[in-house]
């Protein structure tokens, strides 16, 4: 005999079954129950076919929640690697900055003043020796006078000696030659190509110049080169009417020759 409890349960199924045939529902809603509960298509959703598609609602929701979290975690990654990229980018840029402001003041990494002008001064072909010598290397035009002052010339610098704090040997490209050392005082001698010579007096910006950037290195090497001569800030030693002599540092705003 068939137990009371089966026999029970049977009948509950086939009530269920019967309460859930496709043909009570609407017909425009046939269709869509029919194809997502209705597997073996007998036209009835059974009680393992309702059991199957509240299994696959419950998957379909864990995925979804997965996805969720997956999305907000790739989401997460972009945007921490878009903040270390920015951040590498900066460090890189800064890193490789010559120069920084500091309120209105442009300033290298070492804390000094960048010049953007044109500061310049005037110094004699005899302060050389006391300028530092990335200054002296640069110097490419200068000028000076003949001996009786009447024509000026122009050149081009070949090359220069020079004996720190103790004199330098200068020679154009035309093959002119300029000397002076600190045993001649203050006088320069000047010898042309064709052999003229003459003596000219160091401390004239006129008879012997060249321009140079105003630095701190290079006003202390001015400094040194008054000490030795005897010759003082702002001193003007005439040579004659047109003469501007060494100690006016004037700023220049003639073209660089640096």
């Amino acid at each position: 005999m068939i137990p009371d409890e089966v026999k029970r349960r049977n009948s509950d199924l086939s009530i269920v079954t019967k309460a859930l045939a496709i043909t009570n529902f609407s017909p425009a809603i046939q269709g869509i129950l029919s194809e997502a509960f209705d597997e073996d298509g007998d036209g009835h959703i059974s009680t393992s076919e309702l059991v199957v598609a509240a299994t696959n609602h419950i998957s379909t929701r864990k995925n979804n929640a997965l996805l969720r979290k997956g999305l907000c975690v790739a989401v997460g990654m972009v945007v921490f690697m878009i903040g270390v990229n920015a951040g590498l980018t900066a460090g890189i840029i800064k890193a490789n900055k010559d120069t920084q402001v500091e309120g209105r003041s442009l300033m290298t990494k070492a804390d000094e003043p960048v010049s953007i002008g044109t500061n310049e001064v005037v110094a004699t072909l005899a302060t050389l020796p006391f300028l530092p010598v990335e200054t002296v290397s640069h110097v490419i035009d200068l000028t000076f006078s003949s001996g009786d002052g009447e024509t000026v010339y122009h050149r081009k610098t070949k090359s220069i000696d020079v004996q720190t704090d103790r004199g330098m040997k200068l020679k154009t490209t035309d093959g002119d030659t300029l000397e002076w050392s600190v045993d001649d005082g203050t006088e320069l001698m000047i010898t042309l190509k064709d052999g003229t010579a003459w003596n000219m007096d160091v401390l004239c910006t006129e008879c012997t110049a060249t321009n140079v950037y105003s630095t701190p290195d290079v006003l202390e090497g001015l400094e040194r080169f008054e000490s030795i001569t005897g010759t003082q800030r702002h001193r003007r030693l005439q040579r004659n009417d047109k003469s501007r002599c060494l100690g006016d540092y004037q700023p220049s705003t003639a073209p660089s020759s640096l």
